[in-house]
């Protein structure tokens, strides 16, 4: 009988070892699949015309366009090439070189002074235009006006433009730093508009406008300052002689109509630039530009030639304007003389068919859609938007959140100079872009940086300085640090992301930032919970449409109560996350269903409910459902399997069991007759080797499972495990504890494997002969002490429940395993016949060394040692 069980367990053993290699076959297939997928474009673009409230860098009669949009060639390094609609964005990391060529006319030379205008291109590119070197430029939402070589145009149609444009960024010299989690697809190419634009010689470059409105009931100023680019030179004297002039319209527009029109004020030229006084006006009733009354006039600002008083149109520039004023008083936002609270969105530049290359006429549906919902305020997370999402906030009613990609950054990071330098072009190139525009209320420097790191303050203290020498707006940073932050005060707005969902945590963080901040106004950037599309199994499932409906119900209440001056909904829609989430459980690891729409922009019943609350309207009752959470009965179930199976081996058979017994209680002499070949059973060692593997395997499902909704553990495995393709199969893995434990198992008896093979190679070191079943044997009885994780694998997931627990329940886990590291290390000395301590002392140290090369290697490719202490303090470990 016990021949015929041994027979058994050898057939199941050796079908066993065949379904393993072909379970990890099929896991290096995907793996290898993961890293090999099809470079893709997504098109589409800007298709339509600009239109009247398309307020950058308008095209008057003084002024002609070159439209570089369209077909362009590219070529990937190393890869494929083809054509390509421009604007488009390509949905993977690398270089691609796009190119293209354009006609100039022989009048458009002579007449015209030409610059390039990029409104986005990710992340860095180089510019050639025929040959020559144009312009370098970091940094893919920001734009770029950059003035043309003289003639480094040519007439005809042969002439070239090429954009090298490369997408990479990593942890410590690029902005934004690369994100392991959470974070906006990093899509790269030419995303946004790109054209030449024709000036005159002497043309106007920008304008700044400010507005002055003291007295609710009088009249409003507007003064504008022009910055004039190019050269000229006077001709003529005395009366005949000419000079330069600045004056601006203002129109109203709604009806088109002239409403005031400013005195000409001279233009000079000192040390080779020309300046000019504010030009003003005075309006006496003026309309007021505010959410709910976006009142605009449209400034037409112009450059003259007069000569004996006749006037002639050199240049002319156009953009939109509104009269408001927006102070911050006694720890409240007021916009026009009242106190405002913010209603807003978190609004993410993604969508499934064009990425981040979205049309304009898709933009405006989000906008409609956003102000339908009854918000007033839209912040534009991580990056500033295109220009047109700017112009439609100030026509539809909006305030504007506009931030810099400034996303969890370490404070050592914060800390170099040349990460500042970065951080500072980005900033004056964002508030010299968008400083025109009424929607804007606030700057955002920064979202989730290590705001407790001396570092963080100092730079935040630098940046403050360059914002407000450019503009008058407030300034706020999005922290996650509640306790310990030190940038906040240096900032005009006291903000706040919270990403904890317990009802009684969401609530004492709110009362603890506003009582330290009450001379602030203070507002929550960020909160929000996930949702499963066509989950409508009632609240009590927490992925339910109904439950997240239910969620802002519930926190817009705490906020009023709390006395909060604005919040944003995370998010407005759903987005597409650079790097696989362990977090996310809606089918898709890089898709964040946290929208009040989905990414084609379908609403959900949250989207109703948070109508409801800006409206100030009841919501219709929710039904509960019968969810109920419980643990995975899976690990009970295996766990049984494996206990029941090793008994029932352990009894029936005299020798496997008296083999146990003596490696356990008496290690040296098993070890011994190990050295001494006193054989024991390969298939003992193996079926050993595998329960213990399926035994830690267990554990380690366990653990993973508990913390499958910790931002701290998915960050890590972002940078541990590199490749996005093998942490997409980790991810999917974790949320599939029966997958999850067949693969750890594979794995973790190949790693036994791997060690009885370094194991034989020190007899190398030792100058013994010993054959590899001494080292096979060494290290598969070494592990029985870790036989215990049998039954403790099968309750460990509800000891971890329990908070109190997981540390301790973690620590024995450690010792187990330090256990079974210093019986090897006995089994090498006692099988190699040395002394152990020279055993000990060469395991320690080599263990040492291979933790010391890991460190090194993660920290120069992924910098995660970095982030590790940065992220557990921003998101926590169970969190």
């Amino acid at each position: 009988m016990p021949n015929q069980n041994i027979k058994s367990i050898r057939f199941l053993l050796r079908n066993s070892s065949v379904l393993l290699f072909n379970t990890l076959l099929l896991h290096l297939l995907l793996a290898v699949g993961s890293f090999a997928e099809e470079p893709r474009f997504l098109e589409g673009g800007n298709s339509a015309e600009p239109r009247f409230d398309l307020g950058y860098l308008p095209i008057p009669t003084t002024r002609v366009k070159l439209d570089l949009s369209g077909p362009w060639n590219y070529i990937i390094e190393g890869g494929q090439s083809g054509k390509v609609q421009v604007p488009s964005a390509y949905d993977f990391q690398g270089r691609v070189t796009f190119e293209r060529t354009f006609d100039v006319s022989p009048e458009m030379l002579d007449r015209y002074r030409f610059h390039l205008v990029m409104l986005g291109v990710n992340y860095s590119c180089d510019v050639y235009i025929n040959g020559e070197f144009i312009l370098n430029h970091a940094g893919g939402y920001t734009s770029v006006l950059q003035p043309l070589p003289e003639k480094v145009l040519q007439v005809g149609k042969e002439n070239n433009i090429r954009v090298d444009v490369n997408n990479a960024l990593d942890g410590r010299s690029t902005l934004p730093l690369r994100v392991p989690v959470w974070g906006i697809r990093n899509y790269g190419g030419i995303t946004r508009d790109i054209f030449l634009l024709g000036t005159p010689g002497l043309c106007i470059k920008d304008v700044i406008v400010r507005t002055e409105y003291p007295d609710s009931k009088g009249a409003a100023k507007i003064f504008v300052a022009p910055s004039v680019d190019g050269q000229w030179t006077p001709k003529g004297e005395g009366k005949e002689r000419e000079s330069l002039g600045f004056t601006f319209q203002v129109i109203d527009r709604m009806t088109g109509a002239p409403v005031a029109q400013s005195a000409v004020v001279p233009l000079t030229q000192i040390d080779g630039e020309w300046r000019a006084p504010e030009a003003e006006v005075s309006l006496a009733t003026p309309k007021l530009w505010a959410p709910k009354t976006p009142e605009l006039y449209l400034l037409r600002c112009r450059l003259v030639l007069t000569v004996a008083k006749i006037s002639s149109l050199l240049d002319e520039y156009d953009l939109n304007a509104g009269i408001r004023t927006v102070n911050l008083s006694n720890g409240d936002i007021v916009l026009n003389g009242k106190r405002v609270i913010l209603n807003g969105v978190v609004w993410y530049e993604d969508h499934p068919t064009w990425g981040s290359a979205m049309t304009y006429e898709e933009r405006e549906r989000d906008i409609v859609l956003i102000k339908n919902l009854g918000a007033n305020a839209v912040r534009f997370v991580h990056h500033p938007p295109d220009p047109y999402m700017l112009d439609l906030c100030d026509r539809y009613g909006l305030l504007a959140l506009v931030e810099l990609p400034v996303v969890q950054a370490p404070g050592s990071v914060l800390g170099q100079e040349s990460y500042a330098d970065l951080a500072h072009v980005a900033l004056k190139e964002m508030i010299v872009r968008d400083r025109t525009h009424p929607s804007v209320l606030a700057w955002g420097l920064g979202s989730d940086i290590e705001s407790s790191h001396p570092a963080a303050r100092r730079f935040m203290e630098s940046l403050v300085d360059l914002a407000r020498s450019l503009d008058t707006r407030p300034t706020y940073i999005a922290t996650g640090i509640v306790d310990g932050d030190s940038c906040t005060d240096v900032v005009d707005i006291a903000a706040l992301n919270v990403s904890t969902h317990d009802p009684k945590a969401f609530q004492a963080t709110l009362d603890s930032w506003r009582k330290s901040h009450r001379t602030k106004p203070v507002i929550l950037t960020r909160f929000g919970t996930e949702v499963q599309q066509e989950n409508r199994n009632g609240y009590s499932d927490p992925l339910s449409q109904e439950a997240q409906a239910r969620y802002y119900i519930q926190r817009f209440d705490m906020l009023r109560a709390a006395d909060f001056d604005g919040a944003f909904v995370w998010s407005f829609n759903d987005w597409r996350g650079d790097h696989p989430s362990l977090t996310v459980r809606t089918g898709d690891p890089s898709m964040h269903t946290m929208g009040l729409v989905s990414s084609r922009r379908e609403k959900r019943l949250a989207y109703d409910a948070v109508r409801a609350v800006f409206h100030g309207e009841k919501f219709a009752a929710l039904p509960i459902g019968s969810y109920s959470m419980s643990a995975p009965i899976i690990y009970v179930v295996v766990g049984f399997v494996v206990l029941i199976g090793m008994a029932y081996f352990y009894n029936a058979n005299r020798r496997f069991r008296e083999n146990l017994n003596r490696s356990i209680l008496n290690s040296y002499n098993f070890f011994s007759d190990v050295r001494d070949q006193h054989l024991v059973p390969v298939l003992h060692s193996t079926i050993l080797g595998l329960v213990v593997s399926l035994a830690t395997a267990i554990v380690l499902s366990s653990i993973f499972y508990h913390f499958r909704s910790s931002l701290f553990l998915d960050s890590m495995l972002s940078y541990l495990l590199v490749s996005d393709g093998l942490k997409r199969d980790v991810v999917r893995l974790i949320w599939n504890p029966l997958k999850c434990i067949a693969s750890c198992s594979v794995a973790l008896f190949l790693v036994l494997c791997l060690i009885s093979c370094k194991v034989y190679l020190l007899r190398v070191l030792f100058k013994t002969r010993i054959y590899f079943f001494h080292a096979y044997s060494v290290t598969m009885w070494a592990t029985p002490p870790l036989l215990v994780l049998i039954p403790a694998g099968m309750i460990l997931f509800r000891i971890m429940e329990s908070s109190i627990y997981v540390l301790p329940s973690l620590a024995v886990l450690a010792g187990l395993h330090v256990w079974v590291l210093l019986r090897l290390l006995k089994g090498i000395s006692i099988v190699y016949d040395v002394l152990p301590f020279r055993v000990y002392v060469l395991g320690f140290l080599s263990l040492a060394l291979a933790c010391v090369l890991v460190y090194f290697y993660y920290d120069v490719t992924q910098s995660a040692p970095l982030y590790a202490s940065f992220l557990y303090k921003l998101v926590g470990g169970g969190r």
